[in-house]
């Protein structure tokens, strides 16, 4: 019985993996020399920047691909020996791919879930039962026949876990599962992971990008250039940050904020912290120490402005309907009696759950789709009109969807950026010129760029090329789908320097669709919060902040730095919430201990 029991694990033992041909040299691997243990009912979050190891890793587990030296095995069970034991390893070991593409193949999404189920041979009354809970768990019962093909990337993302964990398996491998959802439904899985492990003894092996999530995990593995950089607890791995960040990670904000305290003088902060709790409980015993606040306590926090004084709306839309599947039985009315206004040089974020209507919205200002009624005017002219052509709006609008890396297409970075321009016929001087501007304008220097495939670059910098195309065709308006989904923190970090940056461009326009806050807050004048096809809040971002309890109703994650406020107003009642950063919180902090003084 004990034997057997060592042996349920996986094993990796010297394992090297390498995407490139045999024949080529000097291409690091993308996995080298890795070794490690993972018992059943461990939760173990997986952290890294973008092209360190991290999904390699996830499709060794899994026996997707195999290494070219060293061993893994599942359960006692060699991947590397193929045969039968393939069937019986993919069995055990359950994966949710960052793109939820990858692995969707019915048609609806009930079938999608009951497709692994169906195809292990259960009874019915057990495949209905792992359905439902399953899409339960994902909050997908209302969708269960919506087709597929027509869900945003957020709901596909939701569906792809809902798969997955109803096929039970001994270990869950999910690679960055919340990219594209936020709120409660984020806490929900989060929540559903540790009780699979608690109750079922299913591994957890979680990859993501996100450190606020895994403060709760039992171990984490950092992971650059191939090889482990740590492994340990979070406590053990967060203490490192320097380290972390050299590398492009990050920690938690709650971890840094204790840093920053106790660096002020804040005796009873713990060493790391890693939960809002933790600081509460600090507060709450520390009512007399005196700290000597290093920031300036302001009296007012800086407010947004909107810098446009164009009295003509660019988009201006009364009153716009609009339904999917219209004349059919599983009509969906996606926007209603839906009323907006957006100025030239305005910086806007539409923000909703999965379901609001942002995706529609996006198609609509794109002048991809039309309204089923209302009025809908661009630039002051009424596009319902027979005499107003789309092709104008069209050429006026570029958008960057969920998954930039999906709108690139050309072999060559220069030859991918150039696609508008040469559509459009222009001379091949002017392109290039186009072409040049838009790489320097993302960061991107267009000699270096310019030849290199586009299948070898990072997340980050696929989006930066994205971003250069639609740059290239010099459009009024941008518009952002989720444009940080994926990304590592440096990468983040990146391209929202690059987005303010665009912002100083004179007349551009920024629309920026997001399921949270805590980007747009400190990126965009006005937030319109939406929610089943109407915008129910609109305001600047301090101004939405101070509706927490709505927001939360909503499903919309606030800021971390405003969470955070908002939970330690236990310990602090006076204290502001409408912070948008940690240097405003920290603020905001110093200022009400040195008051109470």
């Amino acid at each position: 019985m004990s034997n057997s029991r060592i042996n349920i694990m996986i094993e990796l033992q010297n394992v090297t993996f390498n995407y490139s041909a045999q024949g080529e040299r000097n291409v690091a691997p993308a996995l080298q020399d890795i070794s490690l243990r993972i018992p059943e009912g461990q939760t173990v979050a997986i952290i890294g920047h973008n092209g360190s190891g991290k999904s390699t890793l996830t499709k060794l587990i899994s026996a997707i691909v195999f290494p070219q030296s060293g061993s893994i095995t599942i359960d006692g069970l060699r991947v590397e020996a193929g045969g039968k034991d393939l069937w019986s390893i993919r069995e055990r070991v359950g994966v949710v791919f960052q793109n939820p593409d990858d692995q969707l193949i019915a048609g609806t999404v009930i079938d999608e879930v009951a497709f692994g189920p169906e195809n292990l041979g259960l009874p019915r009354s057990e495949i209905a039962e792992r359905v439902h809970e399953a899409m339960a768990t994902m909050d997908l019962l209302d969708a269960a026949q919506l087709s597929l093909s027509e869900l945003s990337v957020s709901m596909k993302q939701r569906v792809a876990i809902a798969g997955v964990l109803a096929m039970r398996p001994r270990y869950l491998v999910l690679d960055e599962p919340t990219t594209m959802i936020s709120g409660q439904t984020v806490r929900q899985l989060l929540a559903t992971l540790h009780r699979l492990a608690r109750e079922r003894g299913m591994a957890i092996i979680y990859i993501t990008h996100f450190m606020q999530e895994i403060a709760d995990f039992e171990r984490v593995i950092a992971m650059d250039g191939g090889h482990v950089l740590m492994d340990g607890s979070p406590a053990t791995v967060f203490a490192r940050a320097d380290e972390l960040r050299a590398v492009g990670l990050d920690v938690p904000v709650v971890t840094q904020l204790g840093h920053d305290l106790s660096q002020q003088g804040w005796t009873q902060i713990p060493p790391i912290v890693l939960s809002s709790e933790q600081l509460v409980a600090a507060f709450q015993s520390d009512q007399t120490t005196s700290a000597e606040p290093g920031l300036d306590a302001l009296s007012n926090l800086p407010s947004s402005e909107i810098h446009s004084e164009d009295s003509t709306p660019l988009f201006d839309l009364r009153a716009i309907s609009y339904i999917h599947r219209n004349n059919t039985p599983f009509a969906q009315e996606a926007l209603h009696d839906f009323t907006l206004s957006v100025r030239t040089g305005e910086a806007v974020a539409l923000v909703g759950a999965t379901g609001s209507g942002k995706s529609t919205l996006i198609d609509l200002l794109a002048g991809l789709i039309k309204p089923a009624s209302g009025r809908f005017y661009f630039g002051g002219e009424n596009t319902g009109v027979n005499t107003f052509k789309m092709t104008r709006l069209r050429a006026c609008v570029g958008v960057v969807f969920q998954s930039p890396e999906s709108q690139i297409f050309e072999e060559t970075v220069g030859k991918d950026v150039s696609f508008g321009p040469r559509q459009q016929k222009l001379p091949l001087h002017e392109s290039r010129r186009l072409v040049q501007s838009s790489l320097e304008a993302v960061g991107l220097p267009y000699e270096d760029f310019r030849s290199r495939y586009t299948y070898a670059l990072s997340g980050g910098q696929k989006r930066r090329v994205a971003i250069a195309g639609v740059l290239a065709l010099e459009p009024k308006v941008i518009i952002f789908d989720e444009p940080m989904a994926g990304l590592d923190p440096r990468g983040r970090a990146e391209l929202f320097a690059l987005i303010r940056a665009l912002r100083q461009r004179e007349g551009l326009t920024i629309c920026y669709a997001s399921s949270s806050l805590k980007e747009v807050s400190e990126l965009v004048d006005t937030v319109h919060i939406l929610d089943k096809g109407r915008i129910v809040l609109s305001g600047t971002p301090r101004e939405i902040l101070t509706h927490a309890q709505q927001l939360a109703e909503l499903d919309i994650a606030l800021p971390e730095a405003s969470q955070l406020a908002l939970s330690l107003r236990h310990a602090i009642p006076s204290l502001r919430t409408d912070v948008l950063d940690l240097a405003e919180l920290e603020t905001a902090l110093l200022k009400v201990h040195s008051v109470t003084l």
